[in-house]
């Protein structure tokens, strides 16, 4: 009887031992997370081959391989999931970034689409959904499914920023100003975020508070300082100041934006007080997957 009884007590933990593949899959995970994607591909590799059943094995090396941009062999992983499990949501949401990021919009759809079939509750999957309308030009339905993704998970600085971009182009500049603030306090790196958030600061006429953050966009040598420069010019002229638009406006112009340059040779290089026919800039914002 002391033998069954000690058998008993050792089967709970006998269930819930990892296999060895299993092993490896949680280091592949850990190591990704790090960013350690070399490291993490290593282990992922011997997950599948100690288990070539092991459908998250598969998926996790897709995911890695994604982070690494070969996106031929992620596909083909993520296809090799597919076939061993085909209920694990995470693996769509995983494989519609993949397909956002090749722009493949309406594939990205169909695996959003099979992600929240189910699990109607994943925020990603909303948040990719977002992605996939806003570059395919459905505004609205951008909108719809980053308030979707916010909702689920209030903290999601993507979604949030997607969200506040979204109305930003439906000229709900407030809301968008404000989801885009949410977004740069949880996440300040979200690339495009602070140029965008300058422009919707710039629409608002908030010009001090505009030209401070075009000035951030400038000293950190991201991308778009030609528009930067330009905005911070505009800025500068609303707020009734030629030379120091000016002085904006001629970078630009050297930079390559076609707008200064005509303001700098019809304005600044003359004696006027208004722009004649001021170019109107297309209002951008980047969004970055």
């Amino acid at each position: 009887m002391r033998t069954i009884a000690a058998l008993f007590l050792l089967l709970p933990f006998i269930a819930t031992a990892q296999s060895p593949a299993e092993a490896e899959l949680a280091l592949a995970k850990d190591l990704l997370v790090q960013g350690q994607h070399d490291s993490a591909l290593a282990h992922a590799d011997r997950a599948v081959g100690l288990d070539p059943k092991l459908a998250k094995a598969w998926k996790l090396r897709g995911d890695v391989r994604q982070w690494q941009k070969d996106y031929v062999n992620a596909l083909a992983d993520y296809k090799q999931a597919e076939d061993l499990d085909p209920n694990d949501p995470r693996l769509y949401v995983s494989r519609s970034a993949l397909r956002i990021t090749e722009g493949n919009l309406k594939g990205a759809l169909r695996d959003c689409e099979k992600a929240l079939a189910l699990d109607p509750k994943d925020a990603d999957a909303w948040y990719n959904s977002a992605c996939a309308k806003y570059m395919g030009m459905d505004t609205q339905g951008a909108l719809k499914d980053a308030d979707r993704a916010v909702k689920l998970k209030p903290e999601h600085a993507d979604a949030l920023f997607l969200r506040g971009a979204a109305n930003g182009e439906l000229f709900h500049e407030e809301d968008g100003l404000a989801d885009m603030e949410a977004a740069l306090k949880l996440k300040p790196t979200i690339p495009g975020a602070l140029m965008s958030s300058a422009v919707l600061l710039y629409e608002t006429k908030r010009y001090e508070e505009a030209i401070a953050r075009f000035t951030q966009v400038i000293d950190q040598d991201l991308e778009g300082k030609a528009e930067a420069y330009y905005y911070r010019g505009d800025c500068h002229y609303q707020l009734e100041n030629k030379e120091l638009a000016c002085a904006d406006w001629d970078v630009s112009a050297r930079l390559g934006d076609k707008d200064a340059t005509f303001i700098v040779k019809n304005y600044c290089n003359t004696d006027a007080d208004k722009i004649p026919k001021k170019p109107v800039k297309k209002r951008r914002t980047t969004i970055q997957f």
